[in-house]
């Protein structure tokens, strides 16, 4: 259970971290928090059975922020999670 919400709180700070980097691009002192790029596939892979039709893709977007807030989130769940001793 423990891991599961460090997990969970960890993707958490990596949203909170690229929406503040890309908030932040075009403050002088805070634009390096929205250094980063993209992974993943741009077109989706699609598999058409012509009964059923699946569609493959991944995509993510990584930035400097993000990897900090991904961090710090879960440092601070795994603290938490330790005090309510889940």
């Amino acid at each position: 259970m423990r891991k599961v919400i460090v997990v969970v709180c960890a993707i958490l700070g990596m949203l909170v971290g690229v929406a503040i980097g890309q908030a932040t691009s075009s403050i002088a002192l805070l634009k390096w928090l929205s250094i980063g790029g993209e992974i993943g596939f741009t077109n989706p892979i699609v598999l058409d059975l012509d009964f059923l039709n699946i569609t493959f893709g991944i995509w993510c977007k990584i930035s400097v922020g993000g990897v900090i807030f991904m961090l710090i989130f879960a440092l601070v769940a795994q603290k938490v999670t330790r005090w309510l001793k889940l």
